[in-house]
């Protein structure tokens, strides 16, 4: 089970719904509940720095899959491939303070990941990592059976969000330019990569993806554990199992969008009444 949107969209609140229906979803977590082997395996340099370039390479994709899957189901304290070291001395050389490179995760977590030895006991498992969205095409391939949550945030809010990682660094993924006003890129961005995360669930996971209307859930929050129970197929649990405390909501209602390219507007709208029908419950 895996949890992702872009930045700013709520993610964690989700988190803690996965945690109290009994996943485990690790032990190398930021305050935001980010799975940091997640983080430090996929946000790497080679990734987001190769401007000009839409495709991620296949083969180094599915490798890091694999790894990161042993790493939280089995471990790889002593199943540690040629590979798999090599892949890590690399990481642990390039992250921050070893490296320039600053993603969040510092270097000193690669020998966590080393040592890691999976659970003491089976037990449902799952992640949440917001930028799990854009390796869900390869993630859904490689891991069989792979249940996903896709929040989606209000479009006007996303467009002033300061949490613009994610439209920084994979643009180029979604053949996006990576140039121009910073509120225009945002919300471009919010379209395009929402717009690929619903299509390949709507084409590829029937009945393994559930897309998620953060604010319509901050609204009524009961009907939509409810059906995020119903998705993960345990029991139904507490109701106030997240703290919703959402202060930016509606933050966007100060944005001019005639100032936005008329087709960024028109195709923001168009995803956003999509996220109304697909992204709610039925019934209060």
């Amino acid at each position: 089970m895996a949890i992702g949107g872009l930045g700013g969209s709520g993610t964690r609140l989700f988190a803690t719904v996965l945690r109290a229906a009994g996943f485990d979803i690790g032990t190398a977590l930021n305050r935001a509940l980010d799975n940091l082997w997640f983080s430090i395996l996929f946000k790497r340099a080679a990734w987001v720095q190769q401007t000009g370039q839409t495709a991620l390479d296949d083969r180094a994709v599915a490798d890091t899959i694999d790894l990161f899957h042993r790493a939280s189901t089995t471990g790889l304290q002593h199943g540690l491939r040629p590979t798999d070291t090599t892949l890590l001395d690399h990481l642990a050389a390039t992250v921050h303070p070893n490296g320039p490179w600053k993603a969040g995760p510092r270097a000193p977590l690669i020998d966590r990941l080393r040592a890691s030895t999976g659970p003491a006991t089976p037990r449902l498992w799952g992640w949440k990592e917001p930028n799990t969205h854009v390796f869900l095409p390869h993630l859904n391939h490689h891991i069989p059976g792979l249940r996903y949550i896709h929040i989606v945030r209000n479009g006007r809010d996303m467009a002033l969000t300061t949490k613009t990682w994610q439209m920084r660094h994979w643009s180029h993924v979604f053949d996006l330019p990576q140039e121009g006003d910073m509120q225009h890129r945002q919300l471009r961005f919010w379209t395009v990569a929402n717009r690929a995360a619903i299509s390949f669930g709507a084409d590829h996971m029937a009945g393994r993806f559930l897309l998620v209307d953060y604010d319509d859930f901050c609204t009524r929050p009961a009907p939509h554990l409810r059906r995020i129970w119903s998705f993960l197929n345990v029991p139904p649990g507490a109701t106030d199992v997240v703290d919703i405390a959402p202060t930016s909501i509606g933050r966007g209602q100060a944005v001019n969008l005639s100032q936005f390219p008329k087709d960024d507007v028109l195709a923001a709208t168009a995803l956003q009444e999509e996220v109304a029908r697909m992204g709610r419950p039925d019934g209060p």
